[in-house]
């Protein structure tokens, strides 16, 4: 009876295969609509309250290669509004991909002009002007030489833009929306409306001068980003009494060995500027320092050098924690932060 059983079920399973085979284009484009209509509805916004500040991660890489991690860009959510630190090469994808409402974009603040710092902000452009209908440029602010770079990506894009045009029409892509306008600002206060104030200080990343980090203050609650720099007395000034503290991060010792490695296998060049790079990055140690003499609620690192595998992440930290005693974290793209009171934080990721 059981055997007999057992032949049924079998040849039921094998009918619903054999139907499911047949109709597969058709389930195929049912789960891909459904995926598209989930997609298309997601309002990430409604899931992070408006009178909380919010930290995105939206580039947590360097210039060395990674595939899980695109470079330097972190987005700040405040008042329903976002203001993007840095666009480095694929971080508007990710910021795209984490959900942000493009629109919603008040500008660029870049911490200096490294090319990883701002090669993403081509695509990027093109992404909100074409998906949001933009009808004025981005707005994109940096130390001095800002200009020459977004005059000269919108140079590059203009033929493209042409196309867009003629294709899409002045309705679903604005002439005047096109590219992006830059501005270059000095230290002080950047950005002051809307219960946000963006205040930007300078930092030591020699010989890129000037190069700037960007504390961010919204109804009682701050963060301050680094931007790449070395250890000074005037980061804790700057970070005093933050909710948290967004630093970049340098392995000495693990950027010591690739360094060794590279002098081993003959590449003198690549050697030499694993060298070089870590005088103008600041350790995790130096970090900690940081944060635990500006009494910050939360260390958040980010400009990973170099990348890890995740389990083997807890290297990168060296002594940190010994050296301050709250929270520390590795930061991954689509990791988003929310602080929810005195020295309280949700961290969730909108990529999973």
């Amino acid at each position: 009876m059981r055997k007999k059983w057992l032949m049924v079920a079998l040849g039921v399973v094998g009918l619903v295969g054999a139907i499911a085979y047949t109709q597969r284009d058709t389930i195929a484009m049912a789960l891909i609509s459904r995926a598209a209509d989930g997609a298309m509805a997601r309002n990430v916004m409604a899931d992070l309250p408006a009178d909380q500040l919010h930290v995105g991660f939206c580039g947590t890489g360097s210039p060395l290669p990674s595939r899980d991690r695109a470079a330097a860009c972190t987005v700040i959510i405040a008042n329903d509004k976002l203001f993007v630190f840095d666009m480095g090469e694929g971080s508007g994808e990710t910021l795209a991909l984490m959900g942000m409402p493009l629109d919603k974009v008040q500008g660029v603040w870049l911490t200096h002009l490294h090319s990883d710092h701002f090669e993403g902000l081509g695509p990027f452009t093109l992404q909100r002007w074409a998906g949001t209908s933009a009808k004025t440029p981005l707005n994109v602010s940096g130390p001095s030489g800002v200009t020459e770079i977004t005059q000269g990506l919108n140079a590059a894009y203009r033929m493209d833009s042409t196309y867009r045009i003629a294709h899409h029409g002045e309705a679903v892509v604005p002439p005047s929306g096109f590219g992006m306008t830059g501005t270059a600002i000095e230290p002080g206060i950047v950005y002051d409306a809307n219960d946000v104030r963006i205040t930007a200080f300078a930092v030591d990343h020699d010989p890129i001068k000037p190069a700037f980090g960007y504390r961010v203050d919204y109804k009682g609650k701050s963060v301050t980003i680094t931007g790449d720099t070395a250890f000074t007395p005037k980061l804790v000034a700057a970070a005093k009494g933050s909710d948290v503290l967004v630093s970049e991060l340098l392995s000495p010792r693990i950027v010591g060995a690739l360094a060794n490695s590279a002098q081993k296998a003959g590449m003198t060049n690549r050697a030499k500027i694993f060298d070089d790079i870590q005088n103008y990055h600041i350790s995790p140690e130096l970090a900690a320092d940081v944060a635990k003499s500006a009494d910050v609620g939360m260390l958040a690192f980010t400009h990973i050098v170099p990348s890890v595998p995740k389990p083997l992440e807890f290297a990168l930290l060296g002594e940190a924690d010994s050296h301050y005693g709250g929270p520390i974290s590795v930061m991954h793209d689509g990791d988003v932060i929310s602080i929810t009171g005195p020295k309280a934080f949700k961290t969730r990721n909108l990529l999973k």
